[in-house]
């Protein structure tokens, strides 16, 4: 296979694939690995958002804004992934609902996402097949929707033109550290490789990966499911969020979360989520709270209550405690990056974590501070002596 590259990337789905791509974009000689193949793992269960409204507002929202911006161009400069900036809505199913969607716009507007606030009829009118009950909403005309394996497969592809590798079928089985503390490389299934620096994008599995060289990141497994209908006249024209989603998102014990959250695709179907549990790894759907999904979504959408569903299927994201993502070196093994802990915005937040990783690994300027995202804000705090 040649020379060692500089850096050896783990994972090739979309978080892994950037980085991959910006390091690569960068001149940096880059080895992309996968056990199994391209969006093999979470980047080929989920929906594809890209969207502002959702984040934390300190550290996530400056990561989203920046990652929206790099989307709309990689749409121009990559393969066709299905990139569509149609806007989002958050519906509100109550009136106290809507009082605090507007109340979370205008503090939005103050941090550079435009919103606008829907009445009943307002909202009507941006989708004719919504509840006649509902009091209205907020449209972001900023969020998009992507294809997420054609995105992920287009990251890699580039990728791949700017000199990176792509190795897939073969398990990273484990970092390799110096006496330094410094990683000096990976053991895989077909043998040893050198690097200079090791990016571990790995989703759920960054742990057990990072433990084999005594490291550890508070990264869990959050189960979603997603129903996909079959194709029909009915056509959603923004994406469709309820304003509980975020509540759903930030949930932290281990009830099933659902909440609303409907799409139509270029191809004439539509998605419908999303769910939420704490099920360790299992990947298995299951058809509870697959009809639960669609009961949520034909309360905003009566219209679905005639649809038929295709498939469903079921993805695994990686949920940190403070839910936001892990992105960075570790202090006592510099050389080690992590990109992981996304949890559902994985899709959206990825092109701006490639980005930070390629311009922390060039000592080049940054956007957003990386040490925001840092693995170590999580190790324990010593007390002093007293």
């Amino acid at each position: 296979m040649g020379r060692s590259p500089d850096v050896v990337v783990v994972g090739a789905g979309v978080v892994g694939a950037s980085c991959a791509y910006y390091l690569a974009a960068a001149g940096v000689s880059v080895r992309l690995y996968d056990r199994s193949y391209v969006a093999s793992g979470s980047s080929g269960s989920c929906e594809g958002n890209v969207l502002a409204w959702d984040k934390e507002l300190e550290r996530e929202l400056p990561l989203a804004l920046r990652s929206g911006d790099l989307w709309q161009g990689l749409s121009a400069e990559l393969d066709d992934f299905e990139y569509d900036r149609k806007g989002s809505i958050v519906v509100a199913e109550t009136e106290a609902e809507l009082l605090a969607c507007a109340e979370r716009n205008r503090v939005l507007a103050g941090l550079g996402v435009e919103g606008e606030v829907l009445d009943a009829d307002a909202l009507r009118r941006e989708e004719p097949y919504a509840a006649h009950d509902l009091p209205g909403g907020v449209l972001y005309p900023a969020d998009a929707q992507l294809e997420p394996r054609l995105a992920t497969a287009a990251l890699v592809r580039g990728a791949v033109r700017l000199g990176a590798e792509l190795v897939t079928d073969v398990t990273v089985k484990a970092i390799l550290r110096g006496a330094d503390g410094r990683a000096t490389g990976v053991e895989t299934s077909s043998g040893r490789v050198g690097a200079d620096m090791v990016v571990i994008a790995a989703g759920v599995w960054t742990p057990k990966l990072l433990e084999t060289a005594g490291l550890t990141v508070p990264v869990t497994p959050r189960k979603g499911q997603i129903v996909v209908l079959e194709r029909s006249p009915v056509v959603f024209r923004r994406k469709l969020s309820e304003a509980g989603y975020v509540a759903a998102v930030e949930a932290d014990d281990a009830a099933l979360q659902i909440a609303m959250v409907v799409e139509s695709t270029p191809s004439g179907t539509a998605l419908l989520g999303s769910s939420r549990q704490h099920v360790g790894f299992d990947r298995e759907v299951e058809l509870g709270v697959a009809g639960a999904i669609a009961r949520r979504a034909a309360r905003f959408f009566p219209v679905l209550n005639d649809a038929r569903a295709l498939r469903v299927y079921a993805g695994l994201r990686p949920l940190t405690p403070d839910h936001v993502p892990i992105i960075g070196p570790f202090a006592e093994a510099p050389n080690i990056c992590v990109a992981t802990g996304h949890e559902g915005a994985g899709i959206g937040l990825a092109p701006a974590t490639g980005e930070l990783v390629a311009l922390w690994h060039t000592g080049a300027p940054s956007p957003v501070p990386i040490e925001w995202f840092s693995p170590d804000r999580f190790a324990p705090v010593e007390l002093a002596a007293s």
